[in-house]
């Protein structure tokens, strides 16, 4: 399971860095486009959406890193799954799509990871 989290990470770093990099741009392009106050609010949910999101996929990424490679320090990377879990259930149940449950993959992936490391690890 070490393997499959570090994986796992792998690919939550890759998205993480490319939602922050979608979500930089945006801001820019909204930035430049200097729309008033339906602009302003426009970056503040970019900022919400893309460049938070971006963050909690590279934090994630790297808690998961730390875990593979350290088990004993994965409690933070099972906390870490579970949030990102709750938040994509929440997403699904808000409404249903196939874009919402594909993107409770991977926090099931990574959440299911870290806790097998973790019990492996106190064994």
């Amino acid at each position: 399971m070490r393997k499959g989290l570090t994986l796992v990470s792998v690919l939550m770093l890759i998205l993480g860095i490319v939602t922050l990099a979608t979500g930089i741009m945006n801001v820019a392009l909204l930035n430049a486009a200097d729309g008033g106050a339906m602009g302003q609010a426009l970056i503040a949910l970019t900022v919400i959406l893309f460049i938070a999101g971006g963050a909690l996929d590279v934090i994630g990424g790297l808690l998961g890193l730390r875990a593979a490679k350290r088990p004993y320090k994965a409690t933070a990377a099972i906390v870490f799954g579970l949030l990102a879990l709750i938040a994509g259930i929440v997403s699904v149940v808000m409404e249903q799509s196939v874009q919402n449950i594909c993107g409770c993959v991977i926090p099931l992936v990574y959440f299911v990871c870290a806790v097998s490391v973790k019990s492996r690890s106190s064994r």
